[in-house]
């Protein structure tokens, strides 16, 4: 009877048919990395970074539709996708379709990443057919093979997006995906909508670092999902805990570069244990037991896994490299957000302004003369209305702190002699410092929005060796701060820039909330002829970001939450004004201090004598 049994058994097992190959499975047997895109070339090795196994082998779990992974760079998220691509090319083909922010990317990565993992893998490249000259069947965009094929696309092209059916869609960076794909809508949802004969046996793979909270596609996608984080176990209590930043402890030396700039020399970084406090250093976390935690798991029936990753799980980062790149980058709002979405794998979150105004009112300022200890140079910012100019003056320095120096109204319109030449005696004055020294504006950046662009663009052409700029402002995220603007008229309308002014208000409201004196710090001054009263500071904060839901998607915006934002467009200005030169600081702080002169031509010698002037050199436009 038991070898009946034994021969019952093994029927049975010949019947079975055999469990599908998974992702990790498939790698560790086919996949080779290759120098030109990986920093340790070779065979693949899951083991590498086990966190990635779960990740992968949720592709051919049955019952998932959809994988979410929001992580931080480097922790080997597009390699998770390609090995998801290449399993699924080489065991179980379909049409394809891989989706970049745009088009150009979506090339490039084809040509540096798809193409030569293709070349790497015996198993791939006898089954995808070969580029041949005027061949279709294999191109930077297109890649073919029995059972399927491989749409390479941007997400900003619409066509591309809503033609025809796919089983697979790998989306990269999606939260770099434009809002709108041409006027056709969310690429995103464009996308899913092609899997729709495909319901059945679809998969859809989205992965991205995460940009603005509550705007973020990638964090929104993390949330529907399993909600999963990779917790490691701690070697004294033996409790699972997610790796957090606050959560990491570290000893440091402060020390000046070259350039007089600040850094930092980390010594020690440790992992403390939430639960028992105990320190576990770089080394032993990454060898210690972990494994995912789901916060949703109820997201298991919706068919939804998702992941989140931070670099301090990833086998290729350094912690005191994450230390240092927190320290240089946690008093400037922009390289802060980058460490957040970058290194964290977090959303950024806007500081609300509630109380600023009045703190901000409050902590004003006696100066000892009219450009306090500590300016380098001065900046202006000038907001252009129909009935008139506002302008701010800026005292910097080196890192980004500043000094209120003064604020006014100039009445008239922009194109009005009698105006320009208010404006020509605000470039043209001397501002005192405590030692004597005289200093002028180095940058002025005035609006040219509204209905005297014309005028603005030749006043400031004839005013060009004044080094004053007009400006067209550029709302939306990822907008680069500063960009010369392409020239469409002749010589007379001189030199203008594009200004990202959504990334400067970010900055600015981040800054109005230091409270202690160094990198971003803001200086008022408490003289009422500077014009710092109540209305400034109110104007001065008189935004806020908000996400706004359009056609289902998140757009990021920013509304008035007081009427008057003349206050903070000049300052958005002059600090445009400030970051986009290359200032000499070391040269001006040897000539403020004495060490060195640089005169301005005046009237007479003897003025030249009496009076020494602050300029700078090498300004680069």
């Amino acid at each position: 009877m038991s070898a009946l049994s034994e021969l019952w058994r093994h029927t049975c097992a010949m019947l079975k048919p055999p469990r599908p190959q998974t992702v990790s499975e498939w790698a560790d047997e086919n996949r080779v990395l290759v120098s030109e895109a990986s920093a340790e070339p070779g065979a693949w090795r899951t083991d590498r970074a086990p966190y990635q196994r779960e990740i992968m082998d949720s592709f051919t779990q049955p019952g998932i539709w959809q994988i979410v992974i929001m992580a931080s760079a480097q922790v080997g998220k597009s390699e998770i996708e390609l090995n998801m691509m290449g399993c699924a090319i080489d065991n179980d083909p379909g049409p394809m379709l891989y989706i970049q922010p745009t088009k150009e990317v979506a090339e490039d990565y084809s040509k540096r990443r798809i193409a030569p993992m293709i070349a790497a893998c015996p198993s791939l490249r006898e089954k995808v057919y070969k580029a041949r000259a005027r061949d279709a069947a294999n191109t930077i965009t297109m890649k073919t093979f029995p059972g399927g094929s491989l749409a390479i696309i941007g997400a900003n092209s619409p066509a591309d997006l809503s033609s025809k059916p796919v089983r697979y869609i790998f989306m990269d960076e999606t939260d770099r995906f434009p809002a709108s794909a041409g006027t056709e809508g969310d690429p995103q949802e464009l996308a899913e909508r092609r899997t729709e004969t495909f319901r059945h046996n679809r998969k859809i793979i989205k992965t991205s670092t995460p940009t603005i909270k509550g705007g973020s596609r990638i964090e929104r996608d993390y949330m529907d999902g399993t909600q999963e984080e990779w917790h490691t176990e701690c070697p004294h209590c033996h409790h699972y805990s997610f790796i957090r930043f606050g959560d990491i402890h570290f000893e440091k030396e402060d020390y000046k570069t070259a350039s007089g700039e600040d850094d930092f020399h980390v010594k020690l970084v440790t992992w403390r244990c939430p639960t028992c406090k105990r320190d576990i250093g770089e080394f032993e976390a990454k060898r210690l037991p972990a494994k995912w935690v789901s916060k949703n798991p109820k997201a298991l029936q919706n068919g939804i896994r998702s992941f989140r990753l931070n670099a301090f799980m990833s086998p290729w980062s350094d912690w005191k490299d994450i230390v240092r790149k927190f320290l240089k980058a946690h008093k400037d709002p922009e390289k802060l957000k980058t460490f957040y979405n970058t290194i964290l794998g977090e959303s950024w979150e806007v500081r609300e302004s509630n109380g600023l105004v009045e703190k901000l009112f409050q902590r004003r300022e006696h100066y000892t003369a009219e450009v306090p200890p500590g300016v380098l140079l001065l900046t202006m910012g000038i907001d252009t209305q129909d009935n008139r100019l506002e302008y701010e003056v800026v005292g910097w320095d080196r890192n980004e702190q500043s000094w209120g120096i003064s604020r006014g109204i100039i009445p008239g319109r922009a194109d009005a002699p009698g105006v320009w030449e208010e404006v020509d005696a605000l470039l043209d004055r001397e501002w005192k410092l405590q030692n004597g020294m005289r200093m002028r504006i180095l940058a002025t950046f005035i609006d040219s929005g509204g209905h005297f662009t014309q005028d603005i663009y030749k006043a400031c052409a004839k005013r060009a060796s004044r080094r004053i700029w007009p400006i067209k402002g550029e709302g939306g995220e990822g907008k680069q701060l500063c960009r010369p603007m392409k020239r469409s008229g002749g010589k007379e309308d001189g030199v203008k820039f594009v200004l990202g002014v959504d990334a400067g208000k970010e900055a600015i409201l981040y800054s109005a909330g230091i409270e202690e004196e160094g990198k971003g710090y803001m200086h008022f001054p408490l003289d009422y002829r500077a014009g710092y009263d109540l209305e400034f500071f109110k104007g001065l904060l008189s935004e806020r970001m908000v996400i706004h839901r359009r056609s289902g998607q998140s757009v990021v915006a920013w509304e008035k939450i007081y009427e008057r934002n003349e206050p903070l467009d000049c300052r958005n200005y002059a600090r445009a004004a400030y970051r986009y030169f290359n200032w000499h600081f070391d040269e001006l702080e040897r000539v403020i201090s004495g060490e060195e002169e640089r005169h301005i031509i005046s009237k007479t010698e003897e003025t030249r004598r009496k009076q020494r002037h602050v300029v700078s050199r090498g300004i680069q436009v």
